[in-house]
């Protein structure tokens, strides 16, 4: 089967196929490239130019010799694209679920948005573009390039993954993604909690008053100007987070 492709292709070589499967599985997930704003097209030329930077890491591999072995080699690939890809984009979650629980904890989650991968309410669509762009200005490409070429360290080229190591990093960045999370929407729902306390203490003094009346438009004035504060510092923490990440080493 190798024989026919490399008769159709002259010059193609079973190592760059192979770093090119695990590259473009890896942008398929990845965030930022890996947005489903991003055409398809630009995913794949991205794969493409950034193949050749990383098949000079990697050993001559010899082509196999029956189309069971080249299946297993190539689906070995993608799952280390996508594990590579996978963890990474674990951690960036932390925006996601930190804006849910901003917007759930403000009353702006009721507030119709256009669905994406954040989530549909103004909030999230707005700081997940945010940070996406901020990732990008920051680095994310050279990141990228990074992170692969690492992968190639840990996993050489037609082999599996070490599933007892995955298993383990892939339960800590849940944790450390989720504990990021909460630290980025901890104003919020702290201040959330204390506003709601305040509210029902007046009205137990004067429970003539409509406090709900008063009380709701303020408090999403107040999230919304307090998200206009601290929105770039957010952002920038968890950019932070992100950038700093490193696959997990045996």
């Amino acid at each position: 089967m190798w024989q026919q492709l490399a008769e159709w292709v002259p010059g193609l070589d079973w190592g760059f196929v192979l770093v090119y499967l695990r590259v473009q599985a890896c942008l398929l997930i990845l965030p930022g490239l890996g947005e489903r704003l991003i055409p398809v097209r630009v995913r794949v030329a991205a794969a493409v130019a950034v193949t050749p930077l990383l098949a000079g890491l990697t050993g001559t591999v010899a082509p196999p010799s029956e189309p069971l072995q080249l299946i297993v080699q190539s689906g070995a690939e993608m799952v280390i694209g996508l594990a590579t890809g996978g963890l990474l984009r674990l951690l960036a979650l932390a925006l996601d679920v930190a804006t849910t629980a901003i917007a759930a904890t403000a009353s702006l989650s009721q507030i119709i948005g256009v669905q994406n991968e954040a989530a549909p309410h103004p909030v999230g669509n707005l700081m997940h573009l945010g940070g996406m762009a901020v990732l990008m200005a920051l680095g994310l490409p050279v990141m990228l390039v990074q992170l692969l070429a690492d992968s190639f360290t840990l996993w050489p080229l037609a082999g599996w993954p070490d599933i007892d190591m995955l298993a383990p990093a892939a339960i800590a960045l849940v944790a450390q993604s989720f504990g990021l999370a909460m630290m980025l929407a901890a104003p919020f729902t702290l201040g959330g909690f204390l506003f709601q306390a305040l509210s029902g203490v007046i009205n137990r003094v004067m429970p003539a008053l409509p406090v709900v009346f008063i009380g709701s438009p303020a408090s999403i004035m107040l999230a919304l100007v307090a998200l206009t504060l601290l929105a770039p510092m957010l952002i920038a923490i968890w950019a932070d987070a992100v950038l700093s990440f490193v696959l997990p080493r045996p």
